[in-house]
């Protein structure tokens, strides 16, 4: 299917009672624009999104001008607030500049170095109070077709001389925020965009600085990406990235099954039955670790051929300990431990079978199991789709 190319307008259309508010700001000689997805959505002409609106005054001296407006919420921590104008919540942000911000007064500060300071160029696209749209990353270029193309802010940045004089590269975003990492990463996932080659090169080289990020926010980052469409994607070609997160993972990159009933390596298998799962929690994480325990219980017969006795317990412990050191809820952990102990049982059910199970289990536990086996099978090998397809339509009657 061809990419559409889309027209990229040079104005956008301003909520007058936000306008307005922006107009109240100019007044008092301070710089405010919307950025962010409102102005994306607006460009791409798809419904209206929440409105953020950054400027270069400080916090408290917003709330001065804008006395006449409603705060419903103060973060001077973030420095933002967020106001109501005329029904339409607007989170209004002061310039943060990385650029000396110690010596210069924020309204010094330049919209440039503000925004240089976002993820990606799609998000640096800005709008004043008439919808007259400024680009200097130039982040129109890249929704000109879909998918849209994601470029980390920084990398049409000149080269930056050191003490010595030797040019180096301008650092990109996702350096300085292993963040956006896996923002990028969703984004991809999300199937809307693709990663330009300079900011996937640098992903995959800066893999490590993942592990920078807390455990609770690296786990909800990488959710974002195992829930995703294209997850088996992402995973296949930032395979440096998933083990940064689940170094328990690192053994099972390569390595060979021995098995008439796979054709893929372990990894591989993995990643494509997460990729075949329907999109439940709990059963994507169980398919991603399911089979993590094989390469410490492999044993080789005198024909080559592989088994694997109590690789399902040692995958469980894998689990266990990867997900509570990401501070997983004890909820969560509980039923990816329980589906993985189940993980071959669901490929020997026949209707009968499943539905007597339904006296051990909950409906909800009996439908997992089946759907997981299902993506396991579509993984191991074309041929089993009618298998799989068998134990869908099983999956589908438990629920009714």
């Amino acid at each position: 299917m061809p990419d559409t190319i889309i027209e990229i307008p040079d104005h956008i259309d301003i909520p007058h009672q936000v306008a307005t508010m922006m107009y109240y700001i100019n007044e008092r000689d301070y710089r405010c624009y919307i950025v962010g997805d409102y102005v994306k959505k607006m460009i791409l002409g798809e419904p209206m999104e929440d409105i953020d609106i950054i400027v270069n005054a400080e916090l408290d001296r917003l709330e001065l001008i804008l006395d006449n407006y409603r705060i419903i919420e103060r973060n001077p921590e973030k420095n933002e607030m967020m106001v109501m104008a005329g029904g339409i919540p607007v989170m209004i942000s002061s310039y943060r500049c990385e650029k000396f911000p110690e010596i210069t007064p924020v309204d010094r500060r330049s919209l440039t170095d503000e925004l240089s300071m976002r993820d990606f160029t799609v998000n640096t696209i800005c709008a004043d109070r008439s919808g007259n749209l400024k680009d200097p990353f130039d982040g129109a270029s890249c929704l000109m077709n879909t998918p849209f193309l994601l470029k980390s802010v920084g990398e049409d940045e000149e080269p930056i001389a050191d003490e010595n004089g030797e040019l180096n590269p301008a650092p990109l975003s996702i350096e300085k925020n292993p963040l956006f990492i896996l923002k990028a990463l969703a984004l991809m996932g999300s199937g809307e965009y693709v990663i330009s080659s300079k900011t996937s090169e640098c992903i995959k080289k800066n893999a490590e600085i993942i592990s920078k990020i807390e455990p609770k926010a690296l786990r909800e980052g990488f959710e974002e990406i195992l829930m995703s469409k294209r997850v088996n994607d992402v995973f296949t070609e930032y395979k440096d990235i998933v083990t940064a997160i689940f170094p328990e993972l690192t053994k099972t990159i390569d390595f060979q099954q021995h098995s008439i009933f796979q054709n893929y390596t372990l990894y591989e298998h993995l990643c494509k039955s997460v990729g075949f799962s329907y999109p439940d929690l709990a059963l994507r994480y169980a398919l991603l670790f399911h089979g993590s325990g094989k390469p410490d219980c492999q044993a080789l017969n005198s024909n080559g051929a592989a088994t694997y006795y109590g690789h399902g317990e040692r995958s469980m412990i894998i689990a266990g300990n990867a997900l509570r050191r990401l501070e997983a809820p004890e909820e969560l952990i509980d039923e990816v431990l329980f589906l993985i102990t189940h993980h071959d049982m669901g490929e020997i059910l026949e209707e009968q079978d499943a539905f007597e199970l339904l006296n051990r289990f909950s409906k909800s536990d009996v439908r997992k199991i089946l759907l997981l086996a299902c993506a396991n099978l579509r993984a191991k090998s074309e041929e089993n789709e009618q298998k799989a397809a068998s134990l869908k339509k099983i999956s589908e009657l438990i629920s009714r």
